[in-house]
């Protein structure tokens, strides 16, 4: 059983960052494996394994709810990181782990005034498309060993293929199963028609 977890989902769920488990989840049982979301709310919920970690967005009013909770966490996800274990950060996700000390960034600064948009950013070679919406100077993209941080809000692993697929290849080798291809073939070309089409329409927004 491969278990993703998500901190908080009932508060850090804010524009749709759950559907990166269910992206996630989905693509494994194409690919023939059992996968299990799990809520990560407190510090014994980290004592079975994990192979991905979701932090989404929340709301200020959100963060203010879990802000301890969320800080008596931050060791047991410095722990995984130096696991290896994959863990991405959105949004507020993002700035928060940085504010816990749970990845070494420089601590965001408000902006003059918030910044939303469609965006395509580079992960080394590799153009990734999102949704910006953030009031703060967090990178629009970070990677560092197994973390990533984002301002892309939303389910970006399902219109990221490389990425969602670097993802499952670490997902996969931290649960010690060898990640297959999607065993439907004729599903996995609708798939990819489906990002290509996603992708024309949000670049052209992105490029406006």
């Amino acid at each position: 059983m491969i278990r993703l977890g998500m901190l908080f989902p009932k508060h850090l769920n804010l524009n749709g960052d759950f559907g990166n488990l269910e992206v996630l989840a989905r693509q494994l049982e194409w690919r023939g494996h059992d996968a299990e979301i799990v809520e990560l709310t407190k510090p014994s919920d980290f004592a079975a394994s994990l192979h991905f970690v979701l932090v989404g967005h929340g709301s200020e009013a959100a963060w203010v709810d879990i802000e301890d909770e969320f800080l008596a966490l931050a060791p047991q996800l410095r722990r995984l990181i130096a696991d290896g274990v994959p863990v991405l950060a959105v949004s507020t996700g993002f700035a928060r782990s940085i504010g816990a000390g749970i990845v070494s960034v420089a601590a965001p600064t408000p902006l003059p005034e918030r910044v939303s948009r469609f965006s395509i950013v580079k992960d080394g070679d590799i153009d990734l498309l999102g949704y910006v919406n953030v009031d703060t100077d967090i990178p629009e993209f970070y990677r560092s060993d197994s973390f990533i941080g984002t301002a892309l809000h939303g389910p970006l692993l399902s219109k990221n293929q490389v990425l969602l697929e670097q993802i499952l290849i670490d997902t996969a080798s931290k649960a010690g199963v060898e990640l297959n291809p999607i065993q439907d073939a004729k599903k996995a070309d609708q798939l990819a028609d489906l990002i290509a089409e996603v992708w024309k329409l949000e670049s052209d927004l992105a490029n406006e």
